[in-house]
């Protein structure tokens, strides 16, 4: 039984050094919490005064062509942004931006993530195919929030980053 990010204590610590290292701001391990959600799951709530980073990533069980735990997205919500961290990212229509907006305009990918197009429910396969990891930070720690994400998408370097809104 594998989670996406089987070492995200060390994750942590490599974010904090480098925040650290580049001069922006001094915190301590501690202060980030992870959480991981493996598949299936239900949509997670936004624990109320937090903000998080998510990664979502294919299934540690998945025979895609991605990989197990290949990570797909890694986004951010703010304290006040539930609908976003909670359920936006399964819904198709509400957004390009989101997975599901994501990974119905880039049709090119579906074979290699593993995307059963008999099922044209994304809400359903990604909550049956899909692993989340969180990374909560105390709303008073919201200014660190998007240099968290660049890190974690750099390393990371989720498949899903931009659109291919447009192209048929």
């Amino acid at each position: 039984m594998g989670i996406m990010l089987q070492h995200s204590d060390l994750l942590i610590e490599e974010f904090t050094k480098a925040l650290k290292s580049a001069a922006y701001f001094s915190l301590e391990n501690r202060e980030i919490i992870h959480e991981a959600i493996q598949a299936p799951h239900d949509y997670p709530d936004l624990p109320t005064g937090m903000c998080a980073v998510y990664v979502f990533s294919l299934r540690s069980n998945t025979l895609a062509p991605a990989g197990p735990n290949r990570v797909l997205k890694v986004g951010k919500a703010g304290f006040n942004s539930q609908a976003r961290f909670k359920y936006q990212h399964y819904k198709s229509d509400s957004a390009t931006s989101t997975l599901a907006g994501a990974i119905k305009n880039n049709r090119i990918l579906w074979d290699y993530i593993g995307y059963d197009t008999s099922s044209r429910n994304l809400d359903s396969w990604l909550k049956a195919n899909t692993d989340r990891d969180h990374f909560f930070l105390s709303a008073q720690r919201q200014n660190i929030l998007t240099l968290l994400e660049a890190y974690i998408r750099g390393v990371l370097g989720p498949v899903y980053e931009g659109s291919l809104k447009g192209i048929k």
